[in-house]
């Protein structure tokens, strides 16, 4: 994947993926799983804590309770939640509520439906420009 933000307050966005996914899921050390990784590097990024916390959640219980593989790539099991930090950084509401929905329909709560977070590179580069990120996307002008 074409990174959008090479470094968010030091995170290397390029290797996010590999600092995330290479935590063992299985024999791990408490605290240090992918889901706990992606959510501290969530944080780092200045991503609100409930939202990271959200993050983390979904995240985990992709795996745990072996949702669908589209869920699992949505969840961050691809990239390593690197496009899910764009998510909440550049739409923070929208992905709280489709995080929370997603979690609670696993856990057959009654969240109200919430659609898809966009994964279109250019929108997110949008968002994420106006929300004050520098991104490495070169995006026309009206």
């Amino acid at each position: 994947m074409f990174p959008i933000i090479a470094n968010i307050n030091g995170i290397d966005m390029v290797r996010l993926r590999d600092s995330v996914l290479t935590a063992p899921v299985f024999g791990g050390v408490i605290g240090d799983y992918p889901w706990d990784r992606w959510e501290k590097a969530a944080l780092q990024a200045n991503v609100d804590p409930t939202l990271a916390n959200t993050g983390r959640a979904v995240f985990r219980e992709a795996f745990q309770h072996d949702w669908s593989d589209e869920l699992k790539v949505e969840c961050g099991w691809l990239d390593g939640g690197t496009r899910m930090l764009y998510q909440a950084l550049a739409f923070p509401a929208e992905s709280l509520a489709r995080w929370t929905y997603l979690y609670s329909a696993d856990n057959c709560g009654d969240s109200d439906p919430a659609p898809a977070v966009t994964t279109d590179m250019i929108e997110l580069a949008t968002a994420l420009q106006e929300a004050g990120f520098q991104t490495s996307v070169i995006l026309p002008t009206v």
